[in-house]
């Protein structure tokens, strides 16, 4: 018989009602590493009502010990779908969950694992958990409970992580997990988890792949900055936060295009462009990156962000 903690989850999901009832059916576990799996998204673009706010790329590695989980999701019903994806390749338990930065499409999830695994430790970076602490949680609770609508999120809590996480090498299972902290790139609150083993990187929403998320709570500096200590490592397989993931191409090309970001808006903010006399110019030096899902609603508060950052370091 499988793992009694497994037998008792399905059963909780049979009894659920059809509020929780998408199976996700096109949406496999995709192997790629020996021990490594990514649970990837459809269209990003996606309507979220429709989606039910899938956009990330939730991954596990099965360790000799259990199944360490890197980011979750933004629902309690997502985080009962990733239980089942897991159980369909191991029924080992859950024995570690990472969360990546803070932004509740990637933690929200974490409820429906938590209740079947209740000693999965649940991993993040310390400033994540002193903000969500602080009043975060609600902020996204409530922030995803209206952009996904009554259904998708029905029933969703905030379960914070409850482990703070250093930076370096943990063990587990017989499997290292190689910790990086950032605490000025996408967030304050960032982590990057390489699995030296598998050779496999998940990047978080430092790196995305023909996205441009949102970077309200960062730097771009800094996040360039981080894609640059990611080569580092050279990762043969690379989970991004938002997109495809892929070959390690995917790093150098998105630093490239903070860097560019940088590069382009300085150029006139230094002839002495506000933001909005700038914007049309910077839309046509970015021309090839307009079909990527979020241009459109980020590409004025990129550059209203980056003429910020810029005015901050001349002081």
């Amino acid at each position: 018989m499988k793992h009694p903690a497994l037998y008792l989850v399905t059963l909780f999901c049979l009894a659920l009602p059809q509020a929780y009832a998408l199976t996700w059916s096109n949406i496999q576990p995709k192997q790629i590493g020996p021990h490594t799996y990514v649970i990837e998204h459809g269209p990003h673009d996606e309507d979220p009502k429709v989606s039910h706010g899938f956009h990330n790329n939730p991954g596990f590695v099965v360790t000799d010990t259990g199944v360490v989980v890197v980011d979750t999701g933004s629902s309690y019903e997502i985080g009962k779908m990733i239980l089942r994806k897991i159980a369909s390749v191991t029924d080992k338990p859950i024995t570690h969950i990472f969360t990546t930065h803070f932004h509740g499409d990637h933690w929200l999830a974490n409820q429906a694992l938590v209740e079947a695994y209740p000693s999965a430790l649940t991993i993040a970076h310390p400033e994540l958990i002193a903000l969500l602490k602080d009043g975060d949680d609600q902020f996204w609770v409530d922030t995803f409970a209206k952009r996904l609508g009554e259904q998708a999120f029905a029933g969703t809590k905030a379960v914070i992580p409850n482990t703070p996480v250093e930076n370096r090498a943990y063990q587990i299972g017989g499997i290292t997990f190689q910790v990086m902290l950032f605490d000025k790139a996408h967030t304050a609150t960032d982590l990057m988890v390489y699995v030296v083993e598998e050779s496999v990187l998940f990047t978080g929403d430092i790196v995305n792949n023909q996205h441009f998320s949102f970077m309200g709570h960062g730097n771009f500096k800094g996040a360039y900055e981080a894609t640059q200590k990611a080569l580092e490592l050279e990762a043969g397989y690379v989970v991004v936060g938002h997109g495809r993931s892929g070959k390690p191409e995917l790093i150098n090309a998105y630093g490239q295009i903070y860097q560019q970001l940088g590069t382009v808006v300085g150029k006139y903010y230094e002839q002495g462009l506000m933001d909005y006399e700038m914007k049309p110019m910077v839309i046509v030096e970015l021309a090839e990156y307009q079909q990527w899902s979020g241009f459109e609603q980020r590409i004025g508060p990129y550059i209203s962000q980056l003429i910020a950052e810029l005015e901050a370091e001349s002081f």
